[in-house]
């Protein structure tokens, strides 16, 4: 009796309609504050970066702290992340005592796969400064 219960419980959460939400996390880790500039390229439709800025997007976070873009609901898939790869020009990420940059939309693409997180679903892109 409980194992049928439990069963049509968990199966009617199971195939529950869920819209997560998904969105690039930027963590720093680092004891210093951190700057993230997204360089967005004006020549193509930016994928829903538009919406936030028309040629950047800055975030500075203070030491331990996280910033979010929240792109609505959904998952990263190779296409979204091929068109977020083709409207960034380039990511800078700068502490006190490094600077990298992501330049080409292999290098952008590349570090957006490698980042996503999630149970099944791809919903974060996590990119963590060290």
């Amino acid at each position: 009796m409980y194992f049928k219960i439990i069963f049509f419980f968990f199966f009617a959460i199971f195939l529950t309609s869920c819209d997560p939400a998904h969105s690039i996390y930027l963590l720093n880790n680092t004891n210093d504050e951190a700057k993230v500039k997204f360089n967005l390229n004006s020549k193509i439709p930016n994928y829903r970066l538009n919406e936030i800025s028309k040629d950047s997007i800055v975030f500075n976070i203070k030491q331990k702290d996280t910033a979010e873009i929240y792109f609505g609901i959904g998952t990263w898939n190779e296409n979204e992340i091929d068109e977020m790869s083709n409207s960034i020009k380039n990511i800078e990420i700068e502490t006190k005592n490094i600077k990298t940059v992501y330049k080409s939309k292999t290098s952008i693409n590349n570090l957006l796969n490698k980042k996503k997180e999630g149970f099944w679903w791809k919903t974060k892109i996590i990119i963590e400064i060290n």
